[in-house]
């Protein structure tokens, strides 16, 4: 990929930045109806599924690895294209067999490495938990408070840390071409010279600024979901909703893990 030319995503970066993130994650998601209707209709179904007692696992991993696929595709999109209209044409012409026929392989190895580094850090908590004694088999409510208490803080301030740098991270599995590749991305977390990036001032506020609008509004729409469900009974209604907001966050938070990759590119 190109990485020095001016082009859409520098002239998103120019100003505005989290306002144009969230404009061209709206334009992938209306200009191209179809595309969006059968995108949203297969990774619903696939979540559906995913309930199943049989085959459960299984329709998780493929709606993991559809959706780490689209993500790829659009990121990709957004820092190839030259300017806003080829953005516009590339997104009308896109196929959903054809548009992510080709990122398969790579997002499936990121998620196999999304799953270890998950299980990873399950089992560093569990360790330590026991290895303190804060962890045992019979735990009463004063046990799981000291738990909280105890490891609470430390869990916080990783999540916020790995959150932090998450965006360059998925850049990372945006730009991987195999399943091998998809899967080595995952453990960029812990390159020295990508932590070191992170620290930029545009990037911080950038993260700081997106991540508390994006977040504050997913919580929101998240209430006001679980307020439905109460006040309806309808949990399946309130499930299809969740799943068309990850939907919807995936796009955005595709658009802006590479405008932070370009943001860090362009203070080295």
């Amino acid at each position: 990929m190109e990485k020095n030319k001016t082009r859409l995503i520098d002239e998103a970066l120019a100003s505005e930045k989290v306002l144009n993130t969230l404009r061209l994650g709206r334009e992938f998601i209306v200009l191209n109806q179809k595309f969006t209707m059968l995108g949203m209709g297969i990774f619903l179904i696939l979540n559906i599924l995913s309930m199943s007692p049989l085959f459960g696992f299984l329709f998780t991993v493929f709606a993991g690895v559809f959706g780490l696929a689209l993500q790829i595709y659009v990121g990709r999109t957004l820092y190839n294209t030259k300017d806003i209209f080829s953005y516009i044409e590339e997104i009308k012409g896109s196929d959903i067999n054809k548009s992510l026929g080709n990122y398969f392989a790579p997002a499936f190895g990121a998620y196999i490495g999304l799953i270890i580094f998950l299980l990873a850090l399950t089992f560093i908590f569990v360790f330590f938990g026991a290895s303190m004694g804060l962890l045992t088999e019979n735990m009463t409510e004063l046990d799981l408070i000291n738990l909280i208490a105890t490891l609470g803080i430390p869990l916080i301030v990783i999540f916020l840390l790995i959150s932090y740098v998450q965006p360059l991270v998925h850049a990372k599995i945006i730009f991987s071409s195999n399943f091998e590749e998809g899967f080595k991305s995952v453990f960029t977390i812990f390159s020295a010279k990508l932590w070191k990036s992170a620290w930029q001032a545009s990037y911080f506020k950038y993260v700081a600024v997106l991540g508390t609008l994006v977040g504050g509004v997913v919580f929101v729409i998240g209430i006001l979901l679980d307020m439905l469900v109460r006040l309806t009974g309808l949990t399946l209604i309130g499930n299809i909703g969740l799943v068309l907001l990850i939907y919807i966050f995936m796009i955005i938070m595709s658009i802006g893990s590479m405008m932070s990759q370009r943001l860090v590119e362009e203070e080295q």
